[in-house]
C-alpha cells in the first residue's frame, strides 16, 4: 500500500535536512541546533510590532486594564505558563484557553464574556495556523468590542491575522522533521511571549535596573530572594535588607527605596504610589 503526502506536508518538508536519518547522532544534532539558530533571526523583522505590543499592552494595564493571552491546545499551554509566571498573585495579566470545544466558534465568544472582557481591555492571542474556530471567535468577540487586538501566528494571513492589528507572524520555515506539531513555531512562540512579558514588567515598574521588584514573600524560597533583591538594588547588608523589609510588611519595592534614599517605611510607600510605582523615577523626585 503507498501512502501519499499531502500538498500542505510536502511544503513542509526541509529541503536541507532529507538525510538526517542517515547522519551519526553529533551531526543530527548539530543540523538541529544550527536550524534553531535561525529562528531568533526570523524573530527579528517582528520586533517593531512586539514593541508596539508591549507599548499597548502597558498603557492598557496603566489605563487598569488587563491583557488578556488566548490560545488553544499547546498555544494555550503556552499562554497559560507565561501568564502564570508573569508575576506572584493576582495581576491584570490572565490566560484564558480552551479547555474543551477549541472547534467551537461560539464557545470562543463566551469564555471571553465569562471574564467580562470590555473594550479597556487588551488580547494577546497566540495560534499557529490562525485557523482554530475557538481563538477566531474570542478575537472576534474582542475585535468588536474594538479592544486592541494582537496575534502570534504561524500564518499572517489567516483568519486570526485579519482581526488583529498587531501581527507578529515570523517567516520560520519548515521543521527539521515533518510531522510533530510545530516545533520551530512552539519556540518561536515561547520567545515572544517572554519578550512581551518582560518587557511589559519593565514597562510597569516591576523592575528597576535590571532586577524583579515586586516579588511576594509567600514562602520561604521567595522571602530569601527578596532580601537578596534588597541587597543587590541598595548595595546593603543581608540585616539591612531584612530590616526594611520587615518594616514595610515585606513590600520589596518599598524596601529597595527605603535603602537607596533613607526614608521610613511610609514615605518611601508614598513616594512610590505618586510615581505609579517606578522606582527610578521615584529616586529623581526623593528629597
Amino acid at each position: 500500500m503507498s501512502i501519499m503526502l499531502t500538498g500542505s506536508v510536502k511544503e513542509r518538508r526541509h529541503a536541507s535536512t532529507m538525510n538526517i536519518d542517515s547522519l551519526s547522532t553529533l551531526d543530527m544534532l548539530k543540523v538541529i541546533h544550527q536550524d534553531d539558530a535561525l529562528i531568533s533571526a526570523a524573530i527579528t523583522p517582528c520586533l517593531q510590532t512586539i514593541a508596539r505590543a508591549v507599548d499597548n499592552a502597558a498603557a492598557t494595564i496603566n489605563h487598569g486594564g488587563r491583557l488578556v493571552i488566548v490560545g488553544a491546545g499547546p498555544s494555550g499551554r503556552v499562554a497559560q505558563q507565561v501568564a502564570d509566571d508573569y508575576a506572584p498573585g493576582k495581576t491584570p495579566v490572565m490566560a484564558v484557553t480552551a479547555q474543551e470545544g477549541e472547534g467551537s466558534y461560539e464557545r470562543g465568544v463566551s469564555d471571553l464574556q465569562a471574564i467580562k472582557f470590555g473594550e479597556h481591555d487588551m488580547m494577546l492571542a497566540v495560534t499557529v495556523s490562525g485557523k482554530t474556530p475557538w481563538v477566531w471567535g474570542a478575537m472576534r468577540h474582542a475585535w468588536s468590542l474594538g479592544s486592541p487586538v494582537a496575534v502570534i501566528t504561524g500564518d499572517a494571513q489567516s483568519e486570526a491575522a485579519q482581526l488583529a492589528s498587531m501581527v507578529i507572524a515570523p517567516e520560520l520555515g519548515a521543521d527539521v522533521v515533518a510531522g510533530y506539531l510545530n516545533t520551530k513555531a512552539g519556540i518561536a512562540q515561547k520567545m515572544i511571549l517572554s519578550m512581551i512579558a518582560t518587557g511589559l514588567a519593565v514597562r510597569t515598574g516591576r523592575v528597576y535596573s535590571n532586577l524583579r521588584v515586586d516579588l511576594e514573600a509567600s514562602n520561604t524560597k521567595w522571602a530569601e530572594r527578596q532580601i537578596a533583591i534588597v541587597m543587590e538594588a541598595g548595595g546593603c547588608s543581608r540585616a539591612e535588607a531584612k530590616a526594611a523589609l520587615e518594616s514595610c510588611n515585606h513590600h520589596c519595592k518599598t524596601a529597595v527605596l527605603m535603602v537607596l534614599t533613607g526614608l521610613d517605611a511610609w514615605k518611601a510607600h508614598e513616594l512610590l504610589v505618586q510615581n505609579n510605582g517606578f522606582i527610578r523615577v521615584a529616586l529623581q523626585e526623593a528629597p
